[in-house]
């Protein structure tokens, strides 16, 4: 492991003790819940048109993370659970693409049993990216993250939305267009992104 990775996993795990501490903590309202890693955790839902969701995305979270404090999102009763996770997985575990998607299958039949769960693809990188942070990219390559996504697919059609497709570009790599550093969106990315997830919960 690169010394970047490991002082990336030393934040990443500061910050998620103290993030999964607040939201287990968190009045019971019954609201709906966005859970994940970055894609969700930089997703200001009040300016989106979720504002009675709750988010509980962490920067950097991966499928054991977000199976460790399930516990946090039933506690709330939600009707409606949108989860993006599996990215992070490809560079901070040694899963293998079938062992993420078994943990994901099992985040969603642990949800499944208390609310409509609803999947999110895998969104692309662009190592290309002037702006790209490589620390952020690592080793995730955009084989991997389609590799998933087709497995999410056969997996999951019926509860799966596709916020992959429309932000690539003709070269299947994330558009300059709404990339903020090669991994992450911009603000025009995240209207994309939070368009198609909108579309599809109507």
């Amino acid at each position: 492991m690169s010394n970047d990775q490991t002082l990336m996993k030393a934040i990443i795990k500061a910050d998620y003790t103290r993030r999964v501490k607040t939201f287990r903590a968190l009045p019971i309202e019954g609201k709906d819940i966005m859970i994940g890693d970055s894609m969700i955790a930089y997703l200001n839902l009040n300016h989106v048109g979720f504002s009675d969701w709750i988010n509980m995305g962490i920067a950097g979270d991966t499928t054991d993370g977000v199976l460790d404090r399930l516990d946090a999102v039933i506690r709330q009763r939600p009707s409606k659970v949108v989860l993006s996770i599996g990215s992070n997985d490809l560079v901070l575990t040694s899963y293998t693409t079938d062992e993420i998607i078994n943990n994901i299958k099992r985040i969603s039949d642990i949800l499944s049993s208390y609310a409509a769960v609803y999947l999110l693809t895998l969104t692309p990188v662009n190592e290309r990216d002037p702006k790209a942070v490589h620390a952020y990219i690592a080793g995730r390559k955009n084989k991997d993250i389609f590799e998933i996504n087709e497995k999410l697919k056969d997996h999951f059609s019926r509860q799966l939305i596709d916020t992959c497709t429309p932000l690539l570009n003709q070269e299947n790599r994330l558009d300059l267009a709404y990339s903020k550093d090669g991994i992450h969106l911009n603000e025009e990315g995240y209207k994309v992104f939070i368009k198609t997830i909108q579309n599809a919960l109507v």
